[in-house]
């Protein structure tokens, strides 16, 4: 199994659209830099913060596989 870790880079709330703006970085033994994704998670200004973690990671993931 490959080992990776994540980064939350930026997080910015935007509240005209009540959603928040992010990147997040995968990091993967084998690429020379980070992959960065930049997503958008719908939500309330105070969400939990494991919960805007969790969203904003598989935000990135459906991202990626998609």
């Amino acid at each position: 199994m490959a080992r990776s870790a994540v980064r939350i880079a930026t997080v910015v709330y935007d509240a005209a659209r009540r959603s928040f703006h992010g990147a997040v970085e995968f990091f993967t033994p084998g690429l020379p830099m980070p992959l960065r994704i930049g997503v958008t998670l719908p939500g309330p200004h105070n969400i939990d913060h494991a919960m805007l973690v969790r969203g904003l990671v598989r935000a990135a993931e459906r991202q990626i596989l998609r």
